[in-house]
């Protein structure tokens, strides 16, 4: 017997996105311009309507570093040194720098992850519609 799949929540609007971020509707707007939230849209003007997929949603919070922080700013940019000079940098700094290079890393795995988990969900359907194809 084949096995169902289960279907990903899906969250057809702003404010049921903002909802299950638990924030407000300008905030992830902000995320999704500034830090790359993975919000799908309908059409390609900046008012189109828009939809997300929760795991992508949980995915992002639990790689950006987003729910850490109180005022919902990454580490990123918390910890990025304020001046440009690298000899002079003190250890703090140093580490500061590091863990900001390290979520970046983080989030390209991610990204990465996700683009093969939807490349896979293609090949799925079209191995069974081959499979369908040869009864």
């Amino acid at each position: 017997m084949a096995q169902a799949l289960e279907k990903p929540v899906m969250l057809n609007s702003w404010k049921e996105i903002a909802s299950f971020l638990n924030r407000g509707v300008r905030t992830v707007q902000r995320w999704e311009r500034d830090l790359q939230l993975p919000v799908h849209r309908i059409g390609k003007g900046k008012r189109s309507p828009v939809y997300a997929s929760a795991p992508e949603l949980k995915f992002w919070v639990a790689t950006s570093g987003v729910n850490h922080t109180p005022q919902g700013l990454t580490l990123e940019r918390k910890l990025l040194p304020s001046t440009g000079k690298r000899n002079s940098d003190s250890p703090l700094q140093i580490s500061h720098r590091l863990m900001a290079e390290s979520l970046k890393l983080v989030r390209t795995v991610a990204e990465t992850s996700v683009r093969q988990q939807r490349q896979a969900e293609v090949l799925r359907k079209r191995i069974i519609e081959m499979q369908s194809r040869m009864r």
